[in-house]
């Protein structure tokens, strides 16, 4: 429907199209000067790149209402503050890949029906963007998680000026191409090569919050002896603290007896010594110890009395391993690590692991890499170098120990 417009009416209107700012405002005043000069729905949609049914509705809203300012979000009806309040909190539990399925769900709840434009603008208007949502552990425990924030935050509030918390873990970057989004000029198809191979570095690393220090190191396999042999590394780049607390993931490599030896954590400890000196390996904790068992720590006990706090415990019937290895000495603590094992399932709650996300966007994101050398080295080379060039409020602001609270939608 063609708009009539007088002479004054049409003055007016392009005073206001200078002055507009907001280009929605600006949309629906050149689509109706447009449409007094004789252009088509179709000619006014495609100079403003605008959907035609949203040029339609620009036209007879101002016929019908004098209607001007998008204050409704594009809806040719109204919600109330009751169902936007409802449709907002519907939204962030169910995700829906298109805006036809929130217009169809608008329309059963309440009604009200929205064309695709105006739908666009109202979630546009709502704060709502269309990205993909982040995977969480399904298997995770929010009591834990919320227990380890709680002795997380009174071990930093109570820490001594020369002690240090890292927060510890493993990577393994491949040399396939890892394409991601980024700026692509409109109406060009970026092409991008990839390479398939699946070759990998295995790194461990630790990161202090404080200073944005990073340790990493290469290896050829993650396990007990690396991880040890990490530490041994942290201790000689540390030579100024007096105590580290290593916060780290529940991972066999950080909880093996090897590890827990090497820091002098009591079971583990007891448990390898039985194994290195006397070939006894103890079963889970729960297990109850054999006879046959009992006669070896009889033999024990008789060549090796101070490994025994509770000498008598032997005597007790149906002894569990657990029962025994309380009973068994306590050992010399590392004179520097302090190891905290967080919460399963918890990724959530170790910042080193937006330190690897980094690592991608500066190193990897997009980067074809032709020999797993030249991968290799690019890797590398962001422990050593490139790291050190990013501005430390940079690193500050995502990386840090805000840590995220998952909120589960299943």
């Amino acid at each position: 429907m063609k708009i009539q417009l007088s002479e004054a009416q049409k003055n007016n209107l392009e005073k206001q199209h200078k002055k507009e700012k907001n280009s929605k405002f600006a949309d629906r005043i050149k689509s109706i000067l447009l449409s007094s000069e004789g252009w088509s729905n179709k000619q006014i949609a495609q100079a403003l790149r605008i959907h035609e049914s949203t040029v339609s509705n620009h036209i007879d809203d101002y016929i019908s209402k004098n209607k001007l300012k998008n204050e409704s979000g594009g809806s040719n009806s109204y919600l109330s503050n009751e169902q936007i309040s409802e449709l907002m909190n519907h939204l962030e539990e169910n995700t829906y890949p298109s805006t036809n399925e929130i217009i169809a769900y608008v329309l059963l709840s309440y009604g009200v029906k929205y064309t695709q434009q105006g739908m666009y603008d109202w979630l546009i208007n709502n704060k709502f963007s269309y990205k993909h949502p982040k995977g969480v552990p399904l298997k995770h425990d929010k009591v834990a998680q919320e227990e380890f924030i709680n002795k997380y935050n009174k071990l930093k509030k109570n820490l001594n000026t020369d002690d240090h918390i890292l927060f510890m873990d493993s990577v393994h970057p491949t040399q396939e191409t890892k394409i991601t989004s980024g700026w692509i000029r409109k109406g060009v198809e970026k092409v991008i090569a990839t390479v398939a191979s699946r070759k990998r570095i295995n790194l461990t690393g630790a990161v202090d919050l404080t200073d944005m220090s990073i340790f990493a190191k290469e290896y050829e396999s993650i396990n007990g002896q690396s991880t040890i042999d990490f530490l041994k590394y942290l201790d000689e780049s540390t030579p100024k603290a007096k105590a580290i607390h290593l916060i780290a993931d529940a991972g066999c490599a950080h909880t093996c007896k090897e590890v827990g030896a090497f820091l002098g954590i009591k079971d583990p400890f007891n448990r390898k010594y039985l194994e290195d000196n006397y070939n006894i390996k103890l079963l889970s904790p729960k297990r109850r110890i054999t006879k046959k068992l009992k006669r070896q720590l009889t033999d024990v006990l008789r060549k090796n009395p101070e490994l025994f706090d509770d000498k008598d415990v032997l005597k007790e019937k149906n002894l569990k391993v657990k029962t025994l290895l309380d009973a068994l000495r306590m050992p010399p603590l590392h004179h520097k690590f302090i190891l905290h094992i967080l919460p399963s399932y918890s990724p959530n709650l170790n910042p080193i692991e937006r330190v690897w996300k980094v690592m991608n966007e500066k190193s990897r994101n997009n980067v074809v890499f032709y020999s797993f050398s030249e991968f290799k080295e690019a890797i590398l080379k962001f422990f050593k170098d490139v790291w050190n060039k990013i501005p430390i409020d940079e690193l500050k602001s995502r990386i840090n120990d805000n840590f995220e609270k998952i909120k589960l939608t299943i």
